[in-house]
């Protein structure tokens, strides 16, 4: 896509643009709410202007959808709507006055979505208008709805509980389970409905309760109790969640059935090695996440806290960033407990070595700097399927607050240096992943770069889709692939700081789509990939094909 086009930034001068549009509209098709826009008329295109007509249509039935509001972008301008229209009663549009070149139209109609309406995309299509430019087809998917009703085992609804519909992305080639865009609450009956949902595979989850209720009323000094997230049809964890593939304008049920926990009271002191910390956050683990989770302030050393029962990591934050946290599950809750002892400790650091080899044979140890800055930059990338952050290495000192799991390594050097090898107490990283244990302390990443590094360039023949070609650059390492990506931005791409070595280039219309992290599915496209081998010090050109992923 063209970096000056921002879809979302006109979203809100392309709705003003309707407000004013639909009442011209409504009065040229005569009285009444329910009455058509025209079909759009113009004249012959004057001083060699062109034409583009198409019909907006639902991807389920095939009928023409009306009154579907149809913006034209003129992707070599701005990125504002250069045109907006409505289709009439067969679904027809027509844009006049159009100059030659590359455009992207986008349609919006409540209660559809359109067909290639994915997280992390623009909606609609791109075209190249010209004089002889055919009639385009724009498909529009029916919105689905998950919907369903939160209950007691005794068929008591539960009202106020949010409700997640989660749904799978692809951020730099991996699949990851996000839950921030689609949500609901349950009203009095306990019923919620998440509607507007593009068709897709879906886990729904209720978040543990904000607010607590008494296990016996009528009584004296009944017990709080509380609810902990549950996904469907009621696991504790992801892992072990159902599923729920959504059609295109299609309902599905989720019933959930929750069991109230009882609520302990605990209080207790804090030591953290002469760290000062203000605040306490208790998780209760389940799967690779958790289910429970309650922040608890500090004062004068000491801490209160409600808790469900079950085993417990509890962490903070010093004043200088650094993350405490137990040594394990340490916690256990069972009971009320007003003297429970909570020792912390800082998670110590990762360290990183670097030592740089020089194409002379002398070696020396150190981070290299690339035109004063650092030559070499690091992070750590979960390889959960659930949301996890980052883990970056600055240059000095060590990586810190890395929470226990399984990473890949990434690296990216800058100018003449390349990565020669990457290892951790044996492990390589080029070719494996790095598990940190709970509770222990990993080897140092000892990281060798050689100062022989090329380029690799080449252009890109126009891709179908409207946002500009992935080109990746790979190289089989072991069991993974090593991966750099890059758009062909106006059909040019350039990759500089390539060791040198064998790779295969390919260029994919819809990369951000697909799980190239996973060599499984990126290998069915390397068989039509070009093959390279890269000099040192040298600059490659190729010249690639488009390839639409899924086809």
């Amino acid at each position: 896509m063209n970096p000056g086009v921002d879809f979302r930034r006109t979203g809100a001068r392309l709705l003003l643009f309707l407000m004013m549009l639909g009442p011209c509209a409504r009065a040229q098709a005569g009285p009444g709410p329910e009455a058509d826009p025209p079909a759009t008329t113009s004249s012959k295109p004057e001083n060699n202007l062109c034409s583009l007509t198409g019909t907006v249509v639902n991807s389920v039935t095939g009928e023409p959808i009306r009154r579907a509001a149809v913006s034209l972008y003129d992707l070599s301008g701005n990125g504002q709507a250069s045109h907006a229209v409505l289709t009439d009663g067969t679904g027809r549009f027509e844009f006049d006055g159009l100059a030659e070149g590359r455009a992207f139209v986008s349609v919006m109609k409540p209660g559809f979505l359109d067909e290639r309406n994915v997280p992390g995309r623009a909606p609609g299509i791109a075209v190249q208008v010209a004089h002889n430019t055919s009639p385009i087809i724009v498909k529009m998917s029916p919105a689905g709805v998950i919907m369903g009703r939160v209950t007691t085992h005794d068929d008591q609804p539960l009202e106020g509980f949010q409700v997640r519909a989660i749904t799978k992305q692809i951020i730099d080639g991996q699949p990851l389970w996000t839950n921030g865009q689609f949500q609901g609450h349950t009203n009095e009956d306990g019923e919620f409905r998440i509607a507007g949902l593009p068709p897709a595979k879906y886990y729904i989850s209720v978040d543990q309760s904000q607010e607590t209720t008494l296990s016996q009323r009528g009584v004296q000094n009944p017990r709080e109790q509380s609810y902990a997230q549950s996904f469907y049809p009621g696991v504790s964890d992801l892992g072990g969640a159902a599923v729920l593939e959504l059609a295109a304008g299609r309902e599905v049920e989720a019933n959930f059935t929750l069991a109230a926990e009882p609520i302990y009271q605990i209080g207790g002191g804090v030591s953290t090695q002469g760290e000062p910390v203000s605040a306490l956050q208790f998780t209760r683990k389940a799967g690779e996440g958790s289910d429970f989770m309650q922040s608890a302030q500090i004062e004068d050393g000491r801490f209160q806290a409600k808790l469900l029962p079950g085993s417990y990591t509890v962490t903070a934050f010093g004043a200088n960033g650094a993350r405490m946290t137990t040594p394990g599950p340490s916690v256990v809750i069972g009971s009320d407990n007003p003297d429970v002892h909570v020792s912390m400790s800082p998670m110590p650091p990762i360290q990183v070595e670097v030592q740089a080899e020089h194409s002379g044979g002398t070696t020396d140890r150190g981070l290299p700097l690339q035109d004063g800055a650092p030559a070499m930059y690091l992070q750590l990338v979960p390889r959960s399927s659930s949301f996890r952050p980052r883990n970056f290495w600055q240059g000095a000192g060590g990586i810190p607050n890395v929470e226990p799991g399984t990473y890949s390594v990434e690296i990216t050097t800058t100018g003449k240096w390349g990565v020669k090898s990457a290892q951790c107490g044996g492990v390589d990283l080029l070719s494996d992943d790095l598990t940190l244990a709970e509770g222990t302390q990993p080897s140092p990443i000892e990281i060798t770069l050689r100062d022989d590094a090329a380029s690799v360039t080449g252009t890109v023949g126009q891709a179908t889709d409207p946002a500009p070609a992935t080109v990746l650059l790979v190289q089989p390492h072991g069991r993974r692939n090593l991966v750099k990506t890059m758009p062909a931005a106006e059909g040019k791409f350039e990759f500089q700081s390539v060791t040198p070595g064998d790779y295969m280039l390919l260029a994919l219309d819809q990369a951000d789509q697909l799980e190239y992290a996973n060599p499984e599915i990126l290998n069915a496209y390397l068989s039509k990939a070009i093959h390279i081998n890269v000099q040192p010090h040298v600059a490659t050109n190729v010249n690639l094909v488009v390839l639409p992923i899924g086809r």
